[in-house]
């Protein structure tokens, strides 16, 4: 009777504990949240602007030359990546048929300047196959710019294929000839250059030099502001109205700075003289309604001597402001020379971008392109100039029909 007991107390025990982990078990089942499943950590794809960079056109009150497009640029920027929005703020210097296109098309250029040494040994045909290749190349319309000055300084016309176009230089046009025949020769530069596909020509030089050792003398009309200033509104008006725009060259101006071997050049002229000489012929331009007015690489003592022109932000509101210019403001080859010194310790191009250049002119525009983004996400370029620029630029494209 008491091993019956015993054992009668054991199986109780046991019981007892299997119920308890039976219950204990179903307790613990019934309450259990099953586990989160993480993701693998993968980038951010690229978004479109978002709504903080879409009333651009607000702060792009300007009433500009291209205005009547600002709001429909920006509605097709909203489209757009800031990869590719940062593409629109560069043309690339090119010289390599075999690698433009794809160039185009990997930054979403803006546009490119056709170096000279790029149509080497190409036929008429070629030239024009060759200008339309980048163009079917590139995501958003490209600008394709050629420099037609005349004189020394023809980037397709003086080619073997063409040694029946000949473009003289303006100042010896208008030494033989007069400021009629300057024009004539302006209207058959406009119509050779559309015909091959170009629509922008990096000319003509309205700079001011009086003497034949000065830096521009060769490549200028005359010393004469008058002179000038009618050539400037003359090309403004009337090569536009072609389909190939202008770009007046090279603001403040090199006026008569003597030639010189030095990488850096300084003018060191009084503020005055270059303000009521100097600006005359882009004041015309502009009233004229020029698309581009190109910035030098000079430094300006005595307007501003810590900065080359290009990465100045008082001689971008000179432009803006005394000039009286809204239309699009390029720099010279950003990376000819180093220009470092002049940049408040940062690259030069980014500087650029915000000293108030709205198209950056390099000849490694991949460089470039990575610098500028990299400002871009680090925030070193607000977001907003980024947008201002871009529906400046896209307007252009809009209001020349390079977009429709």
């Amino acid at each position: 009777m008491k091993r019956f007991a015993i054992i009668s107390v054991v199986l109780l025990l046991v019981c007892g504990g299997v119920f308890g982990y039976s219950l204990h078990h179903y307790i613990t089942a019934s309450h259990t949240v099953e586990p989160t499943v993480v993701a693998p950590s993968t980038p951010a794809p690229t978004e479109a602007p978002t709504e903080e960079l879409s009333l651009n056109t607000d702060t792009l009150n300007d009433n500009g030359i291209f205005s009547a497009y600002y709001e429909k640029a920006s509605a097709y920027i909203d489209s757009l990546t800031t990869e590719q929005m940062v593409g629109q703020m560069i043309i690339g210097v090119t010289a390599d048929p075999s690698t433009a296109a794809s160039d185009v098309s990997r930054y979403s250029l803006a546009g490119v300047l056709f170096d000279n040494a790029y149509f080497d040994y190409m036929s008429k045909d070629e030239v024009r196959n060759a200008v339309q290749t980048v163009r079917s190349a590139a995501p958003i319309a490209p600008i394709l710019a050629a420099q037609e000055e005349g004189g020394r300084v023809n980037t397709v016309s003086s080619h073997a294929s063409f040694d029946d176009v000949s473009f003289d230089s303006p100042r010896n046009i208008l030494e033989s000839e007069g400021i009629a025949a300057v024009e004539k020769v302006e209207d058959e530069k406009a119509n050779f250059l559309k015909s091959y596909g170009f629509n922008l020509n990096l000319a003509p030089v309205v700079d001011l030099p009086d003497m034949y050792d000065q830096i521009m003398y060769s490549r200028s009309l005359s010393n004469d502001p008058q002179v000038t200033s009618t050539y400037a509104e003359y090309v403004s008006k009337f090569n536009q109205a072609k389909g190939v725009s202008v770009a007046l060259k090279h603001f403040p101006g090199y006026g008569t700075i003597h030639d010189t071997t030095d990488s850096i050049v300084v003018d060191t002229r009084d503020a005055t003289t270059i303000r009521t000489t100097d600006y005359t012929p882009f004041k015309a331009g502009a009233a004229a309604g020029a698309h581009f007015i190109m910035i030098s690489n000079v430094v300006v003592q005595n307007i501003d001597p810590s900065h080359t022109a290009a990465l100045s932000p008082t001689l971008h509101r000179e432009l803006r402001d005394t000039v009286g210019f809204t239309g699009l403001i390029i720099t010279d080859v950003m990376d000819r020379t180093d220009y470092s010194a002049y940049a408040d310790g940062r690259n030069p191009v980014v500087a650029a971008v915000l000293a108030g250049n709205d198209l950056i002119l390099v000849n490694d525009y991949a460089a470039a392109y990575n610098a500028i983004l990299a400002a871009v996400n680090d925030g070193t370029i607000d977001r907003s100039i980024l947008q201002q620029v871009c529906t400046r630029v896209i307007a252009y494209k809009y209001a020349t029909g390079l977009l429709h």
